[in-house]
């Protein structure tokens, strides 16, 4: 009993102590070729950035789950899901595509913020979050109702 409890410390005081040394073994971020991203995101690239050059391809992939991150020439991110679904789209000195924003939030955000356009959007666990010029933030629902503003 008394080596597992020490095999326990040590191993606790060596992840706390080097914690960077723990991300290593569960955590790899690494550049990739476009052509290793999966079909579904090129299609996505093809389809909303086609005018846009890729810069860079990221693969962040750890023990549970797999993520992509392409970067563009216009500053423009898009983050993907292991199955090539787009999940985050930020557009650094544009508007992101109109076809990716729901038409509900986009007539929310026209009524009440006119000049303003949707600078980034993301979809997660049945919510959309909209970060809009100015930066506000806007959280809305599955149900496409606004649930949060954030400043």
């Amino acid at each position: 009993m008394k080596k597992i409890l020490t095999f326990a410390v040590t191993l606790l005081l060596v992840v706390a102590v080097t914690p960077c040394s723990a991300r290593a073994i569960f955590d790899d971020d690494r550049p990739i070729e476009y052509k290793e991203l999966p079909e579904a995101a090129k299609q996505f690239i093809d389809k909303h950035f086609s005018k846009d050059k890729v810069t860079s391809v990221i693969l962040d992939e750890d023990l549970m789950s797999k993520e992509y991150k392409v970067i563009f020439e216009s500053g423009a991110k898009v983050e993907f899901k292991g199955d090539g679904t787009w999940e985050d789209v930020k557009c650094r000195y544009d508007a992101v595509p109109r076809a990716l924003v729901p038409d509900k939030i986009a007539d929310y955000v026209k009524k009440h913020y006119p000049e303003a356009k949707i600078t980034e959007i993301n979809r997660e666990h049945g919510e959309w979050e909209v970060k809009i010029s100015g930066g506000l933030e806007l959280t809305f629902n599955k149900a496409y109702k606004l649930i949060d503003i954030d400043d």
